[in-house]
């Protein structure tokens, strides 16, 4: 029939259609790469740690003696005032050994006034036995034994005032403990501790019990934060801490560091140190004792440039062969020793080794190589002069710097074109292997898309949360809003090994 075979010929038509179509299709990049936009914000610096929460001053309320506590007239929580009663204890025995005192004064002083009078007695007889002396009625040895009784009559009076003196100072340690049966308040603040009930005997011997604990002002509180050691270096007084507390987790507190103790802390091997941070208590709403999730700042930029901080890790495919093979970048040489990350030589060998690999990656011709290696002479040589006028090493490292850079402009117009395209990537090199600039910058390296292709560009970087770090391009290449290469591009090609390679086969 003719319908079924025009039915078979479109049929056929349509396969073939969406076949062809299937295959001319346009195919996405095989490797796409990811790319993030520079953003304009605040970074923040901080270490974290756990601490927590107590009062600025705290006073433990104890007794001096013993005794049983017939009442008590403040309570947890209760504002009390310096000098406040806040509890009292029996005071019958202290008030039994008062009286016992006063008696002790007055039977002493009594017997002052007998010894006294028993000294009159021996004075009014001495005097009678020196006229008789005088008249030859007596012997020199009676007179000198009314002269002895007298004496002794006098120093029975010296010692019954001391005793009377001693039966004082026995009141008034009488009257000072029964004047402590009484507990007062050493300060103004709140009760937040009570360890005793009416009824309750306390027993002062060796150590005074604690009765209660006052807590001066919880206006402000201390934050203490155990840091670790690893992190304790970056720690200042006066930085800003913020914390968080488990009872309110959505509020925010802030704080300043007062005092880095320096007695380590050592638990399970781990050695910490103690952070004071005060902090101001809205509300009332903290409270001793309370846990802290505390944030010390370490470093706070306010409207920087910030880059994402894989960004600063990202590498082409070609670039991380070059670095596995001891290069940093395509056709870069290393610039450091094998024997480790300490430049071989000083500066000016390290700029010397660096300027001869390079100019050996660049495949110059005998002429190109003449000319460029008496650029790169000249540029150690400017270096070198400049360098040694400087006071401190990071100048020296920056004249040597910017040596190399103005010998890198001279080599452009020598190069040809395919030479020229590796320069980026070798000036790159050249800027991260130089370390923190007098602005506390460390030089680093993005890359960006030209052409569809990865371009490096030199940076310098600043603080980092660790999700995004602060970027300062000072060629002016990024600006915010800057695509930059944060993963993505080709991939290395895994190579399977034949089992034929896997080494000699032990026979057995």
């Amino acid at each position: 029939m003719p319908w079924v075979t025009i039915a078979w010929a479109v049929a056929i038509l349509l396969v073939l259609s969406a076949g062809t179509a299937w295959i001319l299709r346009p195919k996405p990049p095989k490797t796409p790469y990811r790319t993030e936009s520079l953003t304009q914000g605040d970074i923040s610096k901080s270490v974290s740690a756990s601490g927590s929460l107590q009062a600025l001053v705290t006073v433990q309320v104890g007794s001096q003696i013993s005794g049983q506590i017939t009442r008590v007239l403040v309570d947890f929580n209760d504002f009390v005032r310096k000098g406040q009663v806040m509890a009292v204890l029996d005071p019958q025995t202290y008030e039994s050994r008062l009286r016992q005192g006063q008696a002790q004064i007055a039977a002493g002083q009594a017997s002052v006034a007998q010894l006294q009078a028993q000294a009159e007695v021996a004075r009014a007889r001495y005097e009678r036995a020196l006229l008789l002396f005088e008249k030859g009625i007596i012997a020199k040895a009676a007179l000198e034994s009314e002269l002895a009784n007298w004496n002794a009559a006098q120093a029975n009076v010296v010692a019954g005032r001391a005793n009377v003196a001693s039966s004082r100072a026995s009141l008034a340690a009488a009257e000072i403990d029964l004047g402590r049966t009484t507990i007062l308040a050493p300060i103004d603040g709140v009760v937040v501790d009570r360890q005793i009930e009416p009824g309750q005997t306390v027993a002062a011997s060796l150590s005074a019990p604690i009765l209660f604990q006052i807590a001066q002002d919880l206006s402000k509180l201390e934050v203490k934060i155990s840091v670790d050691e690893a992190d304790i270096g970056q720690v200042r007084q006066g930085q800003q801490v913020r914390f968080t507390v488990d009872a309110y987790p959505d509020d925010n507190f802030g704080g300043v560091v007062t005092q880095v103790r320096k007695q380590p802390e050592t638990s399970a091997n781990v050695v910490a140190y103690t952070v004071i941070a005060q902090a101001d208590n809205p509300g009332g709403k903290l409270l001793p004792g309370m846990t802290a999730n505390a944030d010390i700042v370490i470093e706070d930029r306010r409207n920087v440039l910030k880059v994402p901080a894989s960004a600063l890790r990202w590498t082409p495919l070609d670039a991380q062969t070059g670095r596995s093979s001891g290069g940093g970048f395509p056709g870069v040489p290393p610039v450091r020793g094998q024997s480790g990350n300490r430049p071989i030589g000083g500066h000016a060998s390290q700029d010397r080794s660096m300027s001869a690999r390079m100019l050996e990656s660049l495949n110059l011709d005998a002429s190109q190589k003449a000319k460029a290696e008496a650029i790169f002479a000249e540029a150690r040589q400017k270096g070198q002069a400049a360098a040694s006028s400087a006071a401190d090493r990071q100048t020296r490292r920056k004249a040597m710097r910017a040596a190399m850079e103005t010998a890198f402009t001279r080599l452009e117009p020598i190069l040809r074109a395919d030479q020229r395209a590796q320069l980026p990537a070798l000036r790159a090199r050249m800027a991260q292997s130089g370390g923190p600039d007098g602005q506390g910058l460390t030089s680093g390296v993005v890359w960006v898309l030209k052409d569809g292709k990865p371009v490096p560009v030199a940076v310098k970087v600043g603080a980092t949360d660790g999700s995004s770090t602060e970027l300062v391009d000072r060629s002016g290449v990024l600006k915010p809003g800057s695509e930059v290469i944060t993963g993505g591009g080709p991939k290395a090609k895994v190579q399977a090994r034949s089992p034929l390679s896997a080494g000699p086969r032990v026979r057995m």
